[in-house]
């Protein structure tokens, strides 16, 4: 939930096609076996590639130093698309529009890559088309995506939000006489007890404790929990929001931290939820306790 996890603007199309076609036929075996199969080229030859939980593998040539999209942020992409079993390419060019009209996989490796990247993605079948054949992609088709992430494109409106959003924090935390250190895009922070291990990068697993908490409402705690890696979720630095992806960045392990969120990095025009019952509320800015435990290896 607090990280993010179809291709539209090529000429057919590239439209998820998951709930149409991915849930039939065993979707989860041809996928496991997509996965093993990506897992093995990558071994034979040498490759080293960021591991998603979900099976998307990045081979990074060059790693960006801007934050990853969100789902409803816009991108501008350039890409060559190919397929895996022939290595031919079915399409290339450069797309600027909402992460979420993408294929599942770019949606994925968008937002767990930071802006400015090049890298190539492979794409288990699951989470490209599926079961279904789409123009010249065969149905199960694994994807191979060359990309250069060049930007994530702001809006005007989601400019004047932040600012907004950067001020209401800064007045808060002078009408409770905060003294925090100041991140250039609208994170603030307080350093509670600054631990003395290791300082963590993007793909860093992380062991954490955290509560959050609304500004305008900073008695009470709205989501509490404790994340360390498990199959199902790698707890890198890159799976949670963006606030907490800078401030883990600049802690040492061991440490505590505050940190004042702007919401659009935080969950934006998104409402965070649970169960189907708001927690919080779109456009929020949010106070995170955090305890940042360890780096864990994996």
């Amino acid at each position: 939930m607090l990280g993010c996890l179809l291709l539209l603007g090529l000429p057919f199309g590239l439209i998820s096609c998951l709930d149409s076609g991915g849930n039939s036929n065993d979707p989860v075996t041809q996928l496991l076996k997509d996965i093993e199969t990506i897992d093995n080229f990558l071994d034979s030859n040498g490759l080293t590639a960021e591991e998603d939980a979900s099976g998307i593998r990045m081979v990074i040539t060059e790693l960006g130093t801007g934050l990853p999209a969100m789902l409803t942020n816009t991108v501008d992409v350039d890409y060559v698309g190919k397929l895996f079993s022939t290595n031919a390419k079915f399409d290339e060019g450069n797309v600027k529009g909402i992460v979420t009209t993408y294929i599942a996989g770019w949606q994925i490796a968008l937002t767990t890559l930071p802006a400015g990247s090049k890298a190539t993605l492979y794409i288990p079948s699951y989470w490209g088309y599926g079961n279904s054949a789409q123009g010249p992609i065969p149905a199960n088709s694994i994807l191979i995506f060359d990309i250069e992430f060049n930007d994530v494109v702001e809006s005007p409106q989601e400019l004047q939000k932040l600012a907004a959003d950067t001020t209401a924090i800064d007045d808060y935390l002078v009408s409770k006489t905060i003294d925090a250190i100041k991140v250039p895009g609208g994170l603030r922070y307080v350093i509670t007890e600054l631990g003395t291990g290791a300082t963590p990068t993007w793909y860093d697993r992380t062991k954490l404790k955290f509560a959050f908490k609304l500004l305008t409402d900073d008695t009470k705690i709205v989501i509490q929990a404790e994340r360390e890696p498990s199959a199902e979720f790698y707890s890198r630095v890159i799976d949670y929001i963006h606030g907490m992806k800078i401030a883990l960045q600049k802690l040492p392990a061991g440490s505590k931290a505050t940190l004042y969120i702007p919401s659009g990095l935080g969950y934006g025009t998104q409402a965070a939820t649970d169960q189907g019952v708001t927690i919080i509320p779109a456009n929020s800015n949010v106070i995170v306790d955090l305890e940042f435990i360890d780096i864990i290896e994996p």
